[in-house]
């Protein structure tokens, strides 16, 4: 991603389905320079996919301890990203898993894969607000 040439980027019209708040927060950590930002999207693109089959693979094969650690871990990044349909479905399943068996995550795992697809759309869309 290209850096924008100045230092004070507005503040982003809302977007339905992000914390416009939060990433803009995130963006401006360092005024101009949106590598941190853009780092931590191209992780969420990566990682929630990655994450998405995961957890579906272990909730498949009835392992709950990485269905709860993966579904936590992706929920921190989705949240922290301002991304709050994708982070609260994966705590549902990370709730879920928290029965000590797989087989109340499993109706949820769906709405998982739906969300932090989503998610990475929405993302890109943020990104694109900045981006030159």
């Amino acid at each position: 991603m290209s850096q924008p040439d100045h230092n004070d980027l507005p503040a982003t019209a809302p977007i339905d389905g992000l914390d416009v708040e939060r990433l803009d927060s995130l963006r401006d950590l360092d005024p101009g320079d949106t590598t941190y930002l853009d780092r931590a999207i191209a992780n969420f693109q990566v990682n929630s996919a990655a994450a998405v089959d995961a957890v579906r693979e272990a909730a498949e094969a009835g392992d709950v301890a990485t269905v709860k650690a993966r579904s936590h871990k992706i929920a921190g990044s989705a949240l922290n990203l301002g991304v709050p349909r994708a982070g609260e479905a994966a705590r549902a399943v990370e709730i879920a898993a928290d029965s000590g068996s797989v087989e109340p995550a499993l109706p949820l795992l769906d709405e998982f894969e739906a969300a932090m697809a989503e998610g990475r759309e929405l993302l890109l869309t943020y990104q694109a607000t900045y981006a030159g």
